[in-house]
């Protein structure tokens, strides 16, 4: 979108000394001392775009002409030139900084009437010729002028610190409506259409109570919407990332799932084979111990029949001779005398036989226990250690699977979240079309605008603002403007409920956040803020805190020249008490007014041109 450019303000006049300041093309800061111009250039630049008068100072006597350079969207420069008490401006298609005397080329006046006038010239060269504003609820439109653009970047000490919202230029209601308009225009690029504002008296009675309803539905609904989620283009873009990424976290989770539930269902194989183990374990060992004492057994029987053996030999029972049961010779002895003891003998060696065979076999079936249950064992150990190995890899499956989870619950509030807004706007939408279809039939509007800014491009401004604060390092979050009270609130404290320091830097983060919303987003913009005093700061002899407030640090103004230096799309001019950070006064273009004839430059006038030491500055 065009933008035109300051170059320089001059004063000439026959036998005096001009005075000037040329614009750097990015940044110029005028500084110093109480007293000597600062705001007159301000207003000087004012005048010469339009405003009705000047008021001089006594240095400015004796100067006839008043030379403002401008390099108009098309790269042509020309110089528009005023007398300090005329109506009548003068265009030189030429830069022009010194006393002239030739015809100027287009000769136009202050005021707005005709056609012939500087307000219409320069709104031809930016592109809005033509361009309407609201000026009421009914449907009535006007031409813009250039002076309502410049009431948004041009905002003098008075207006910088006062508790008027910076679109309104007065607390009145008288007005208010154009004066949105005007920054509608500029923050959505589009001007008001031409209607046929005159009402239809049926649909007046019937429709403006629908219309004052809806009114109260959008607003409502806006309310509703989060500033910092965007419009609604950016929503949906927001949501289509976030469908992708939720469908990547999915499958994740699925994998991640899919392992810890086949972690899950080994673990629970392992354990049932344990299971098994310890079972068998169990009934090997309670074999053992049965076959134990039944060992045992056998071997106490087996000492008792060696000592019924022993015994007997011992006695002679086992022995032929003498009958150790009567005595009777060996002669004497029948033949079956000594049957008893043979059948003793009998009886306790073949017990003894059959005892060690049993004792035999139940050794080798212990022994083959003994074998079963190591392998048993073994078996079990392995097991054990594989269960173990598989709760370690459950354990770590688990802690994979939680931030996996964490990631798909936030997704989901997200994507939550973002459809809300979504459907939020989609309802805006709906009802802002019932409304322009009742608008549309003749039906007057219930006490708002004809159409207002949509709420995502409000958001996007906000987001402009903040931008600004957070680059001058002010500690200020969520800050929004309500375009029906031309409010501009830091979270729920409107920017009249501030002191003067604060409301000095939200209305220069307003007037800057808007130019850089323009010029990115290619809308209407004379392309230049001049702020005068927006940090309310004044030069002092011991380093103090420089603001009023709190939440301002001292450092403010270094970042706040650095960032309109850096990242300021447009140009800015800046009139203040304090001296920038020593790299910007490099780089940028820095006069410092001393009121000092030995040191610096005197003021914005030569120093001969000062009468006497009583000098206003308007």
């Amino acid at each position: 979108m065009p933008s035109i450019r300051l170059l320089h303000l001059t004063f000439a006049g026959s036998g005096r000394e001009r005075a000037q300041v040329v614009f750097d093309e990015k940044l110029t800061v005028i500084y110093g001392a109480s007293d000597t111009g600062k705001s007159f250039v301000t207003e000087a630049i004012d005048y010469m775009l339009g405003a009705r008068k000047l008021g001089l100072i006594p240095e400015a006597e004796g100067y006839s002409q008043i030379l403002l350079g401008i390099a108009l969207p098309d790269d042509s420069v020309i110089t528009l030139m005023r007398g300090p008490q005329s109506s009548r401006i003068s265009v030189f298609d030429a830069d022009v900084r010194d006393l002239v005397y030739r015809a100027a080329d287009l000769e136009l006046t202050a005021s707005a009437r005709g056609s012939k006038n500087i307000s219409r010239y320069l709104l031809e060269r930016l592109g809005l010729e033509g361009t309407l504003i609201a000026t009421n609820d009914t449907g009535g439109t006007k031409l813009v002028g250039f002076r309502d653009l410049l009431h948004l970047c041009l905002v003098n000490e008075t207006r910088m610190v006062s508790k008027v919202p910076p679109v309104l230029r007065s607390t009145g209601t008288s007005g208010q409506t154009a004066h949105k308009s005007v920054l509608k225009l500029l923050l959505t690029g589009h001007g008001e259409p031409v209607t046929d504002a005159r009402p239809n008296a049926a649909q007046r009675r019937l429709q403006k109570g629908k219309i004052g309803l809806l009114d109260e539905l959008v607003l409502d609904l806006q309310r509703q919407l989060d500033p910092q989620g965007g419009n609604e283009t950016e929503l949906a873009e927001q949501l289509r990332r976030l469908l992708a990424h939720q469908d990547t976290v999915a499958g994740s989770l699925r994998e991640i799932t899919r392992r810890h539930t086949a972690a899950v269902a080994r673990r629970a194989d392992l354990a049932i084979t344990v299971g098994q183990y310890d079972q068998r374990l169990a009934e090997i060992d309670d074999l053992l111990g049965r076959f134990g004492l039944l060992r045992r057994q056998y071997e106490s029987d087996l000492d008792r029949l060696d000592m019924v053996g022993e015994a007997g030999n011992l006695l002679g029972y086992f022995r032929t001779g003498t009958c150790v049961f009567c005595g009777a010779e060996p002669a004497h002895q029948n033949a079956a005398h000594d049957q008893e003891t043979t059948d003793l003998h009998a009886s306790v060696t073949a017990e003894n036989t059959k005892t060690r065979h049993l004792l035999s076999d139940l050794r080798l079936t212990i022994d083959d226990l003994q074998v079963q249950r190591e392998d048993v064992a073994g078996h079990r150990t392995f097991g054990a250690g594989q269960a173990e190995q598989a709760d370690l890899e459950i354990a770590r499956v688990a802690e994979e699977l939680r931030p996996v989870e964490d990631q798909a619950a936030e997704a989901m509030a997200a994507r939550s979240r973002i459809e809300k807004e979504l459907g939020l706007h989609q309802r805006i939408q709906e009802l802002q079309e019932v409304r322009d279809r009742l608008v549309a039939d003749g039906a007057v509007p219930g006490g708002r605008p004809t159409g207002s800014i949509p709420a995502g491009t409000v958001a996007a401004f906000d987001r402009a603002i903040e931008r600004a604060l957070e680059a001058w390092r002010v500690q200020l979050h969520s800050v929004s403007y309500d375009q029906y009270t031309a409010e501009l609130f830091v979270g729920d404290r409107g920017r009249t409920g501030h002191g003067k320091g604060m409301r000095a830097v939200l209305h220069a983060a307003f007037a800057v956040g808007l130019a850089n919303y323009c010029l990115s987003e290619e809308h209407p913009h004379p392309g230049f803020v001049i702020l005068d005093s927006p940090l309310v700061t004044y030069r002092q002899p011991v380093a103090a805190r420089r603001t009023d407030d709190e939440n301002l640090p001292d450092s403010v103004s270094d970042y706040f020249y650095r960032d309109l230096f850096h990242q300021f799309t447009g140009q800015a001019i800046i009139v203040e008490n304090t001296d920038p950070p020593a790299d910007v006064t490099r780089d940028a273009q820095v006069y410092m007014f001393s009121r000092d004839p030995d040191d610096h430059r005197f003021g914005f006038f030569p120093v001969g041109a000062a009468q006497g030491d009583d000098v206003s500055e308007s």
